[in-house]
């Protein structure tokens, strides 16, 4: 796992899948709302209900890494995280499976999430799937 320079990193469990990229998690006795750096699924979409049911079924209950950005501000109280199952980051995988597209904001993965974006478009995949009726 490729962490960011001075980066927070703990394991915590997923409490609540609260949408597709916000998360309610139990760390050290604390409850804390975390944000999924990298990753943007608007609810208006036709794709949103498919990626909170992922979301769910990937995350809801499970012990999870959670990796700080530096490069990323934390707003309104929430903590702006990579989220790992094992050595699997899930932030890309909803931009990988074209759930998700990669926000215009900078953060240390940027490069790498665009590349799984790049590939998601090139063959259709979620909200890249032109021929697809909406959902």
């Amino acid at each position: 796992m490729d962490t960011p320079e001075n980066s927070e990193r703990f394991q915590a469990r997923v409490t609540k899948v609260v949408d597709p990229t916000t998360l309610k998690i139990k760390h050290d006795g604390k409850n804390r709302t975390v944000d999924l750096i990298g990753v943007s699924v608007p609810e208006s979409s036709s794709i949103h209900k498919k990626a909170v049911r992922y979301t769910k079924s990937q995350l809801d209950h499970q012990v999870v890494t959670v990796v700080s950005d530096p490069q990323v501000e934390t707003d309104d109280g929430h903590m702006q995280a990579y989220v790992y199952i094992g050595n699997f980051m899930f932030n890309t995988d909803l931009v990988r499976i074209g759930y998700a597209r990669v926000p215009d904001i900078q953060f240390s993965k940027r490069q790498e999430f665009m590349r799984k974006q790049q590939l998601a478009k090139q063959r259709n995949y979620g909200r890249w799937n032109t021929t697809a009726t909406a959902a």
